[in-house]
């Protein structure tokens, strides 16, 4: 059976529509709850009690005659108020009898009924739980329940859920929902659902249950107004992965489709017409901001660092004021048709400005989708440019190199050994450092290539372990890998040079640094000279800060390569120089400035609004 919640009556005690919303919305909805019934599938037959509130009819099954007359008088209690304390009075004098089972359950659901139409949900929680108690000690004794019975002890459940969701405990609720659902969650459930996360705190799981009830009742009823009311209260200030993950429990559905509207996606075809308002309002004037994140795919593992840092860029940029600053995202996915169809999406929403994706044949697709736009969309990935049509905000790997070899001429280095995985990027890395090395003194170079999935060094170290004290060690690599060759390096009894110890400079690309890499436990890293892909700034503090809150630690390199596009790209996109390299130092946990002459502030930032 399905019921209207309490609030939605005229009359019910406790806060009304009118204080939960504080606006001619509520004013309509009040009026409208007069005449509003939200109806499941319900068993048995109904009579119609006020305002037009289907009242449903308890079948207990077979009477025994002797007690007739007591339930012929909560019947006709029922009939004339459902409501009304007449029903109680009536069913607490059958009650005092003892009757059998099925009329001591039979009058605890009329009881637990009448209490939750008006609007006591204490009374009906005790009510339902007393029936329950019934069912409980009956089933205790091995007594099979006869059919009406066992009816009644669903409906008995339901009310009980539906009660404990208002002032029972909340995670207690949610269970007596699930135990109440029989692959059928009317809107009563939904609504129950929705209070009790409300609740708990879990806005998100709320938002969720808010738009299934939504997707539930009639348009244009003050329940889907409401829904839609309380919808907006409970997602205000949720980040995109939060809504993300709350809508993949109902994947596919219009409540779903709602949340990931409200996360910056476009709705799909065919969607209602109320998933559509569930957009984050646009007030124009700014560039929006398409956002091409790998969602899907072999760049999925990227997915929750880079979602997390547009977010938290959109907050840093937009300031404790607000801004009209408009972000929209789609799944580039995992190759360039996807990537491909992703921007086509954007460029239709309104994007003046793509972000992202990553990988060459999905940014070469992007980039085509820009192009024919005839100049008015620009893409800024995160990562390197390639040309005016395609802004990077990262420093090339050439140009890493070359720093990192001036630090090797800084050190007064004549030979350098290059330790490299055996795959494109340490190729495209050793030809860098081979260009380089030369124009800063360094007369002998030794490369050794290993299996990019080496985790153990000790073997490839063998061929130049003897001359590894003098020279100095490059590792174009991932930066766990790195460490992996430094602690091999120290059991061999190298000294690695620091700001106080000299000793054999170790420098490398330190690809997926982040402040956990380089932090506690990680203390043989000390010393190590890095020219890294993306780093803090001291100008975007405001970004760490907004990143730590939803991550639970400081941004990663690919955290802030997002940040750095989507502030070029709510810069303008403008034309902008490659960025410039910086080497750094690992000291006590962190990144510090190897020289005076060494910003950590990038050049490639962005004049803000």
């Amino acid at each position: 059976m399905s019921r209207l919640p309490a609030r939605l009556r005229p009359g019910a005690p406790g806060r009304g529509p009118h204080k939960t919303l504080g606006h001619p919305l509520g004013r309509a909805l009040m009026h409208a709850a007069v005449v509003l019934a939200v109806l499941g599938a319900c068993r048995g037959s109904q009579a119609v009690g006020p305002a037009a509130q289907p009242t449903r009819t308890v079948d207990p099954g077979h009477v025994d005659p002797a007690f007739q007359g007591e339930w012929d008088a909560v019947q006709a209690a029922r009939q004339k108020d459902p409501s009304g304390m007449a029903v109680v009075e009536a069913a607490d004098r059958l009650l005092a009898r003892d009757p059998p089972l099925n009329l001591r359950l039979a009058a605890q659901q009329v009881k637990a009924g009448a209490s939750l139409d008006r609007g006591d949900y204490a009374a009906a929680l005790a009510s339902a739980r007393a029936g329950l108690d019934d069912v409980t000690k009956v089933r205790a004794q091995g007594i099979d329940l006869a059919p009406p019975e066992r009816e009644l002890a669903e409906d008995l459940g339901r009310t009980r859920a539906l009660a404990e969701a208002e002032v029972g405990d909340p995670q207690t609720a949610l269970q007596a929902i699930a135990a109440a659902t029989r692959g059928d969650r009317g809107p009563d459930l939904l609504f129950a659902t929705a209070r009790a996360r409300d609740r708990l705190g879990d806005r998100a799981g709320a938002a969720l249950a808010y738009a299934q009830w939504r997707e539930a009742v009639p348009d244009g009823s003050a329940a889907a107004a409401l829904a839609e009311a309380r919808m907006r209260e409970q997602w205000r200030g949720l980040d995109a992965a939060t809504l993300e993950e709350a809508a993949r429990k109902a994947a596919g559905t219009p409540a779903a489709q709602c949340l990931l509207v409200r996360a910056g996606r476009s709705a799909p075809a065919g969607a209602p017409a109320w998933v559509s308002g569930c957009q984050v309002a646009g007030a124009g004037g700014p560039p929006r901001i398409g956002l091409l994140l790998p969602r899907s795919g072999k760049f999925a593992g990227l997915a929750d660092v880079q979602l997390a840092a547009a977010t938290a860029a959109v907050r840093a940029l937009a300031g404790p004021a607000g801004s009209n600053l408009q972000v929209a995202w789609e799944d580039s996915g995992s190759s360039p048709a996807e990537a491909k169809k992703a921007a086509a999406t954007l460029l239709a929403s309104g994007a003046s400005v793509l972000v992202g994706p990553v990988g060459p044949g999905n940014v070469e697709a992007a980039a085509e989708v820009a192009a024919a736009t005839g100049g008015r969309v620009r893409l800024v990935v995160p990562g390197e440019g390639t040309g005016p049509q395609v802004l990077g905000v990262a420093p090339t790997l050439e140009a890493r190199a070359a720093a990192l070899a001036q630090a090797v001429g800084r050190a007064n280095r004549t030979t350098a050994v290059i330790l490299a995985p055996d795959n494109a990027y340490g190729k495209r890395a050793v030809a860098a450092f081979e260009k380089s090395l030369p124009k800063v003194g360094v007369k002998s170079v030794k490369t050794i290539y290993y299996p990019a999935n080496t985790t153990s060094f000790s073997k490839v170290l063998d061929p130049v372990r003897s001359s590894l004290k003098t020279a100095a060690v490059l590792i174009p690599d991932q930066l766990g890998r790195v460490e992996l060759v430094v602690r091999q390096m120290v059991r061999d009894g190298v000294v690695i040079d620091r700001a106080k110890q000299p000793g054999v400079p170790v420098l490398s690309t330190a690809e997926g640094s982040s402040p956990e890499a380089i932090g506690p436990g990680h203390e043989v890293l000390e010393g190590v000279l890095v020219a890294p892909v993306g780093w803090e700034t001291p100008e975007a503090a405001g970004f760490t800060e907004a990143y730590t809150a939803l991550e639970g630690s400081g941004p990663p390199d690919q955290a802030w390569l997002v940040y750095r596009a989507v502030a070029q790209a709510w810069a303008g996109a403008e034309a902008a120089p490659p960025p410039a390299a910086a080497v750094l130092r690992v000291e006590s946990g962190r990144f510090v400035a190897t020289e005076s002459a060494v910003s950590l502030t990038p050049a490639e930032r962005p004049s803000g609004r």
